[in-house]
């Protein structure tokens, strides 16, 4: 069984205190003994040091901006990374009320696909001084998507994978015949070509970029300026730019890529060993790929951080350049369990109901899964639950 921590939010410095002493001696602890990580604790051993970085980072992660901050440039979602990254803990992922939206125009399914005046974003909050957009009027945008809320869990050993182990899995000729492609989206940054790793349509090369991106466009906070072209480095309000400081930046990225990844429950259930076997040999371990090596350590993260279209015929969604209609990275399902509901847009309710909305390239899995005996699915279900 996993367990979670208590949060930390407006803790005194007495209770930020013991934190640290608990969080160092349970990180030491699992190194020399190896109890479980819990949720919300860093990877690895931290020295002092590094421990007092990953907590203010994680109050920079919890705290709440305000108009006086930058907040709104002038769209926000929300005024806080916590708003909508909280459960169970701070990090974790969000229920569909608090998912966010995207719209544009596909000539009513028609297509092509084309983003509408000032993008896709439709920001549920506007700062009352800005000038309004209409929405909502289908002479500008006929087809919406929800976007559901991922965790953060385990951005850093993402990070470390390189771009070679990624792009190994890639088949977009389908030359194994098997009908599931998988292409890597490459994005341009300073002249390079780097692999998207993060973000529903792997528009986020690594996790300092997501920061940047998701403080730009989920809180309207600018940062400070890299050359690599993600979120705002200024904005019109008359607050004075970076909003969000250098310090307090480096000390989120910290956080961000020293926090764990959900643990395996460690059942020795034997339904779950035949689960895990099943889910290898039904093919759902072609997209989801149970090991990839990162630059120090392998990291089970159960994706190929590629794109796949998994969307039935006639879908009508979102596209951006080098990631289509349908298309969408593979969610690593470390932890999976935590983080209902599912699929891109929370469409799927239960985990059985995201394997029966697998479609296109997964059809065939879908369809192997329909084929086994009720057991055989339960198992499947169970071994899932326990990653």
């Amino acid at each position: 069984m996993r367990t979670t921590h208590m949060k930390l939010k407006h803790a005194s410095i007495g209770a930020l205190a013991l934190a640290l002493i608990g969080l160092t001696i349970s990180a030491s602890a699992r190194i020399g003994g190896g109890p479980v990580i819990e949720l919300g604790d860093p990877h690895r051993s931290l020295s002092a040091e590094e421990m007092e970085q990953f907590l203010r980072g994680r109050k920079v992660f919890d705290r709440d901006f305000h108009r006086k901050d930058g907040l709104g440039t002038p769209d926000m979602n929300a005024d806080s990374c916590r708003a909508c990254h909280q459960d169970p803990v701070l990090g974790g992922s969000g229920g569909l009320d608090l998912n966010v939206s995207r719209f544009g125009r596909d000539h009513f399914g028609s297509g092509p696909f084309e983003d509408v005046a000032g993008g896709q974003m439709a920001s549920k909050l506007r700062s009352p001084w800005a000038a309004g957009r209409e929405e909502h009027d289908p002479t500008i945008a006929d087809v919406y998507e929800q976007r559901q809320t991922p965790p953060v869990f385990g951005l850093g050993l993402i990070d470390s994978i390189p771009a070679s182990e990624i792009l190994a899995n890639e088949d977009p000729l389908d030359l194994d015949g098997d009908g599931i492609l998988g292409v890597a989206r490459m994005l341009s940054v300073q002249g390079v070509l780097e692999p998207g790793r993060f973000g529903w349509k792997g528009q986020i090369p690594f996790s300092f970029d997501f920061i940047r991106d998701a403080m730009a466009g989920e809180c309207g906070i600018t940062t400070i300026p890299d050359g690599r072209g993600f979120g705002l480095v200024v904005d019109q309000d008359a607050v004075l730019d970076p909003e969000l400081s250098q310090q307090d930046f480096d000390d989120m990225a910290f956080w961000l890529a020293e926090l764990a990844p959900p643990q395996r429950g460690g059942s020795n259930d034997p339904d779950v060993v035949t689960g895990e076997s099943v889910f290898g040999t039904i093919g759902c371990a072609k997209c989801h790929i149970p090991t990839l090596q990162g630059a120090s350590e392998a990291v089970h993260l159960y994706s190929d951080l590629l794109l796949h279209d998994v969307m039935p015929p006639f879908f009508r969604g979102m596209a951006e350049p080098g990631a289509g209609v349908g298309m969408y990275r593979t969610p690593p399902l470390w932890g999976i369990s935590l983080s209902a509901p599912y699929m891109h847009d929370g469409r799927a309710e239960t985990l059985l109901d995201a394997i029966l909305h697998h479609d296109s390239e997964a059809a065939g899995v879908r369809q192997a899964f329909e084929a086994l005996a009720q057991a055989e699915k339960d198992a499947l279900i169970l071994f899932l639950e326990d990653l």
